[in-house]
């Protein structure tokens, strides 16, 4: 076939890409939150220019490619063809990928998603089921058979029709880079001026480029209204994780911390629960509490360590471990740590139970979640008997089956009306999500039988007197209450997301309710000074004991932070991953309008300041 007439089918097949990568960028269109028409326009811009930026080099190669294997008759038509159709298939698939992504859980590719996919058990960590498997393998296959078809067709039709000009493409792609260049300076100076609408447009665009001008802005002249950079995480640690002093104890008790993957605090029910409801019976329930963040790496950390957000970077890249677990080593506690999912996703590994031996890590990975939840009760009932009688014992239990897909054995379902399978390529939120939610109350109600077990387990012992046991959630679980699914929504703390039920039994102490706000931050002083600790939990951690309210509550995700004062919640990134800028919600997660969010802001100054300089008290 003469090259000429693969230059022709290959300009049809762009123009019909780049028609088709348009239309797949307009579905992000709905989630954009703008109220301007200039904002509207700047989408539209927006994805006029990323489409071409998709697009364009794929014509560029390709033809290039062409001209440059004129000499090689077989190869100058193979090479454009092949360029155009893996390149095009993989244009399109990212772009889908990303949709899915930001449709289910409202962020696109980052830095958390390169984290999940590239670290052990991170992509295990998912829960993806056999018919989300099925689906997704179906669904990828479309796009190559797509590009694969429309060569074909343009090939076989290559005399027939209209194609554009060579002088066509090249003015069409000239002026769709202009349109780029236009938007990037409009998004560049609206990050520093702190144009919202514009910003916030632009977080609907997949891959964008977040273009930065601030040096020239501000050699121009133009005032910076932005809020100043603020990245507090990294620095070298300094923190006193050994040699607390402590009190000598005759025969210190065993210690049982069970905790449940994205656990929220309305499944702590006689209903749901009755094991758990039992427990928290006997020993102190308390009704506000809250985890540290909204994922599983900040909630745990913040429960072992009681220290902020910002520190786990520099703690996991420098191995440090918790003043918790290094007290219960160098008091010749038996260690004998589960997880129904990995210690290395999240980092367990290396920074909660950092210098742990290996023989005392038990880690399930394969199989359903309910059958490793319930193996991995039975080989910690089964160390704890045969532990040595003469020392004390310390047991970790992290329970996956809550975490979607929220499985469970069938003949146990408390709620019959749940979703059979939950296939995340096919999901609809909106129809299927109370479907869903049964799911996870069931999963929740099968965990409430493996605790179940454990302790019927300790009081045939005659142990349960001897033993503190602690049940808690990593975060909590949204069910589109405030229009999400799941947990781990950039810079936004919802309620569903970060409040969880927090019971703990200790030997000695009398039945109570505790109804004032308290957080994961002061689990580990609690645990420490019912332990023998003397130090202040102050001198080890940024909270106080759980006897004391958590008038501010200090949350965290991998990229943003989260304060909370009861009737106020504000975020702000840390790690200056993207624009910053402090985001205002009321007490019901709404957003406040822009001048109350600055009066909050002026008001809090102090306490924004102060937990500030608390993320960077343990680092130099």
């Amino acid at each position: 076939m003469p090259f000429t007439q693969t230059q022709l089918v290959l300009r049809r097949y762009y123009a019909l890409l780049y028609v088709a990568v348009f239309a797949m960028i307009a579905l992000f269109w709905p989630h954009a939150e703008v109220g301007s028409s200039g904002a509207r326009v700047f989408l539209v811009a927006a994805t006029a220019g990323y489409a071409a930026l998709y697009v364009a080099p794929l014509w560029i190669l390709s033809s290039a490619l062409g001209r440059l294997l004129r000499s090689f008759p077989g190869w100058r038509v193979r090479v454009p063809y092949g360029v155009a159709f893996v390149g095009g298939s993989a244009v399109l698939l990212a772009i889908f990928a990303d949709y899915r992504l930001y449709e289910l859980y409202q962020f696109h590719f980052n830095a958390f998603v390169w984290n999940l996919l590239t670290t052990p058990g991170g992509i295990e960590a998912l829960g993806a089921t056999e018919a989300t498997t099925r689906s997704l393998a179906l669904q990828v296959s479309v796009f190559p058979i797509l590009c694969g078809a429309a060569l074909a067709l343009l090939y076989r039709r290559v005399t027939h029709g209209w194609a554009p000009s060579p002088r066509t493409l090249v003015a069409a792609v000239l002026v769709l880079f202009s349109v780029l260049s236009v938007e990037e300076v409009v998004y560049a100076y609206s990050e520093h001026v702190g144009k919202e609408d514009y910003l916030q447009a632009a977080e609907a665009i997949p891959f964008h480029l977040h273009t930065g001008a601030r040096k020239v802005f501000k050699r121009m002249g133009i005032e910076q209204a932005a809020v100043k950079e603020l990245r507090l995480a990294g620095g070298t640690v300094d923190y006193p994780g050994h040699d607390l002093p402590a009190k000598e104890i005759a025969k210190r008790p065993n210690l049982m911390m069970l905790v449940g993957e994205s656990f929220r605090w309305d499944l702590l029910s006689p209903e749901i629960t009755p094991n758990l409801w039992k427990l928290s019976q006997e020993g102190t329930r308390y009704e506000q509490h809250y985890s540290g963040g909204n994922r599983t790496r900040m909630g745990l950390f913040s429960m072992f360590y009681g220290l902020y957000a910002p520190y786990w970077y520099s703690f996991e890249q420098q191995r440090v471990a918790p003043a918790l677990m290094n007290f219960l080593r160098d008091r010749g506690y038996q260690l004998a740590i589960h997880t129904s999912q990995s210690f290395d996703y999240p980092e367990l590994r290396h920074t909660v139970f950092s210098g742990v031996p290996e023989a005392n890590l038990q880690e399930l990975k394969q199989g359903e979640p309910w059958r490793r939840d319930v193996r991995n009760i039975d080989d910690l009932i089964g160390k704890f008997d045969r532990r040595t009688a003469d020392k004390p014992f310390y047991g970790f239990m992290f329970f996956e089956s809550t975490h979607a897909p929220y499985t469970f054995p069938e003949e146990t379902a408390l709620r019959q009306d749940y979703l059979r399978q939950l296939d995340y390529m096919k999901l609809d939120l909106r129809d299927n999500i109370d479907a869903i939610h049964a799911r996870y109350i069931n999963a929740a109600h099968h965990v409430d039988a493996q605790i179940g077990r454990l302790l019927d387990h300790l009081r045939a012992q005659g142990e349960l007197d001897n033993t503190v046991i602690l049940f808690s959630g990593d975060h909590g679980e949204e069910f589109m209450e405030k229009g999400h699914w799941g947990h781990g929504h950039g810079n936004t703390f919802p309620e569903e997301q970060i409040r969880v039920p927090l019971v703990i039994r200790l030997p000695g102490q009398q039945p109570q309710v505790v109804t004032h706000r308290t957080s994961h931050l002061q689990i580990s002083p609690t645990l420490l000074e019912y332990l023998g600790v003397t130090a202040p939990s102050r001198s080890y951690s940024s909270a106080d004991t759980l006897d004391h309210t958590a008038d501010n509550l200090v949350l965290g995700e991998y990229d943003y932070m989260g304060i909370f004062d009861g009737e106020h919640k504000i975020s702000f990134p840390y790690t200056r991953s993207s624009f910053f800028r402090y985001s205002v919600f009321d007490a019901q997660d709404h957003p406040v309008a822009r001048e109350e969010g600055k009066q909050v802001l002026a008001e809090k100054q102090s306490l924004l300041d102060a937990v500030v300089r608390e993320s960077r008290r343990f680092v130099r």
